[in-house]
């Protein structure tokens, strides 16, 4: 394994996630996929046939893992190379340049619990709901789609120049809560520009990335030194 990067927080490999998931110990995988629609990156093929892309996901079956994709592509691939699915939850966001406006988050071999994630109460009149907050309710049990976290835009504050598809910290930190707890190792097969390194770095996680785009990987050092 050749290991790119390491800190009390992550140790990051540059690999493919075919070669080395097996050699790592984790707690559960959270990642998003390469979309297979032939997107032109630099260094890296987005583009195989069905089946091809239905194994991939195979090397999750059995592993708990929460998988960030559009719905269809939960239906045809991932639900075929994993299994089924326990629970799905819709990430919806505002999107002026597709149709697309939600994507899905499919959580396997492993349940969400909503206790453990709350939401502001919206009507802070409401009497019920003032009594709620006097006896020290903190908010509101979320509900099964979130429509409160963006995309990471152009005009993004966390935006990547040059990199695409950047999954908000803010959602990451989200599922972590709702799925483990602090001092858990969570795996990224995709790591991307390592944006699962910041939600575990906040969230008292640690992490674990594989990423075989050297380009990626040098986006994520930037995104280091940045801060």
């Amino acid at each position: 394994m050749s290991l790119f990067y390491e800190d009390e927080v992550c140790k990051v490999y540059n690999s493919n996630m075919e070669d080395i998931i097996n050699n790592l110990e984790y707690d559960l995988i959270i990642t998003d996929p390469p979309y297979n629609i032939d997107y032109k990156y630099p260094d890296y093929k987005d583009k195989t046939n069905s089946e091809e892309y239905i194994s991939l996901f195979k090397h999750f079956k059995n592993k708990p893992c929460v998988v960030i994709h559009y719905p269809e592509a939960i239906c045809n691939y991932v639900c075929k190379g994993i299994g089924s699915v326990n629970k799905i939850i819709s990430w919806c966001y505002s999107n002026n340049s597709s149709s697309k406006a939600h994507r899905s988050i499919g959580f396997f071999n492993i349940i969400p619990d909503f206790k453990k994630v709350k939401q502001p109460y919206k009507n802070l009149n409401d009497k019920r709901i003032k009594k709620l907050i006097e006896k020290g309710s903190e908010g509101a049990r979320l509900y099964d789609w979130f429509n409160d976290i963006e995309l990471v835009k152009n005009v993004s504050k966390e935006k990547i120049k040059g990199f695409t598809n950047q999954i908000p910290i803010k959602l990451l930190e989200r599922i972590i809560l709702l799925t483990t707890e602090e001092g858990d190792t969570i795996l990224d097969t995709f790591f991307g520009s390592g944006s699962i390194y910041f939600a575990c770095k906040n969230t008292n996680r640690k992490c674990i990335g594989i990423e075989q785009s050297n380009i990626h990987l040098n986006y994520f050092l930037e995104r280091l030194k940045s801060i």
